[in-house]
């Protein structure tokens, strides 16, 4: 047996196991960052949008017992003209609001000279405009519509991008809260809200300090008026943040992880709701998903390892690989259904489906008639024969002299 082979096979336990796991790790880094940059991967990685988040949180929607939030009423404007909008926010205004949010951008109206709409926004008690921010290779900028100008609300503006991690198809897990657009900064209309609605809120999310938090979309409910059912309902708006918006606009519809139409208006009030109530996801780092999958791939190694000779150890290996995994997703579901913590398994689940093949790898390479040790006597077979012809070639020659020295003598 070659040395090599000898000592890696003569490895102990614990040590074995650590080297099967580097080595996994090694293979899945390949899997995970380099084949996935091959552009022949690239549509199906953009059609894959999918995080273990969005599992749990379609579990934790599930549960029988849903909130409605006491916070957040929604006013659907479907169907409404301007005029009709306007006394919808007068009556809004009358009911005692919190703070009013506007989720629609219009353009001029038909006669700027009659238009009840402006009027009702500038009296509007707390009332945020909404402002679109788009980006180029400069950076922000503010897209400009017809009230902007015209209108000085009593709440300020706000931004009204839903924002997604890669773009507009891409699913929509978290929100900005504010932009920076020329050195000045422009909130969200979630975070503007809530800001006028809860200060202390507002100010705990600015100290969170992340460019991006998640919305906690699980088991929340929004009561939803129509503007005929305003003066009906004072004791539902009184003292709340109304968002007032479209609800059926075919295009403010974004993917989201409960539903892959979910109106705009929707999402803002999931934020708002996430803001005020301060219920922000805690994710695992980069350094501590690699932990933890070092971790479990090691756990299934020396499993292995020490199971692997036994006459049933293949198969109780891989009923307890199976049984690993299936932990590791209800594990990651209760913990965040019960503490909102995202376990993104992602990772762990790649290393504990890589650990037993690495070990399978480890053996081919290193035991006896392994891959080492076939080329060490392809290669003996090789000097030997290398050996046995130089010997040849080195008989043949002094057979050459000796004729010669015949020949020489018989001259």
């Amino acid at each position: 047996m070659n040395p090599i082979s000898a000592r890696m096979s003569s490895l102990k336990p614990i040590v074995k196991a650590s080297a099967i796991t580097l080595l996994t790790l090694l293979f899945s880094h390949v899997a995970v960052y380099d084949l996935t940059s091959v552009s022949f991967f690239s549509p199906m990685e953009k059609a894959s949008d999918f995080r273990f988040s969005d599992f749990y949180t379609l579990v934790a929607n599930k549960r029988p017992v849903k909130e409605l939030d006491g916070n957040i009423v929604i006013v659907a404007l479907d169907g409404c003209d301007r005029a009709e909008m306007a006394r919808a926010i007068d009556a809004i205004d009358y009911c005692g609001p919190a703070a009013v949010g506007l989720d629609i951008v219009f353009g001029p109206p038909l006669n700027p000279d009659d238009d009840p709409l402006s009027e009702s926004m500038e009296l509007c008690s707390n009332f945020v405009m909404p402002i679109t921010i788009e980006e180029d290779s400069t950076g922000y900028f503010i897209s400009n519509s017809y009230y902007d100008e015209i209108v000085s609300p009593s709440g300020g503006f706000a931004a009204i991008n839903i924002q997604g991690e890669d773009g507009e198809l891409t699913t929509i897990r978290e929100f900005k809260s504010d932009f920076d657009v020329d050195g000045s900064i422009i909130k969200s209309l979630p975070n503007a809200l809530a800001e006028i609605k809860n200060p202390e809120a507002a100010q705990k999310l600015a100290l969170r300090g992340k460019d991006v938090e998640e919305i906690n979309f699980a088991s929340r409910e929004f009561e939803i008026l129509t503007p005929s059912e305003i003066l009906d309902n004072q004791e539902s708006i009184e003292g709340k943040v109304v968002l007032l918006g479209k609800i059926h606009d075919a295009a403010d519809r974004h993917i989201t992880p409960l539903d892959n139409y979910m109106p705009g208006i929707l999402i803002h009030a999931y934020t708002l709701a996430t803001i005020l109530e301060g219920d922000y996801t805690r994710t695992l780092t980069p350094l501590e998903d690699w932990l933890l999958a070092a971790l479990l791939c090691f756990l299934i190694v020396r499993i292995n390892i020490k199971l692997i000779d036994m006459v049933m150890g293949p198969l109780l290996v891989r009923t307890l690989q199976i049984g690993l995994l299936y932990f590791l997703i209800l594990t990651g579901t209760i913990v965040y259904v019960k503490y909102n913590i995202d376990l993104n398994f992602s990772y762990s689940i790649l290393t504990v489906s890589l650990g037993v093949a690495a070990c399978e790898v480890y053996g081919a390479i290193f035991n006896e008639k392994g891959l080492i040790d076939s080329i060490d006597k392809i290669f003996n077979k090789l000097k030997g024969k290398i050996r046995h012809e130089k010997k040849n070639i080195a008989g043949d020659n002094s057979n050459d002299i000796s004729d010669t020295n015949d020949a020489k003598h018989l001259n």
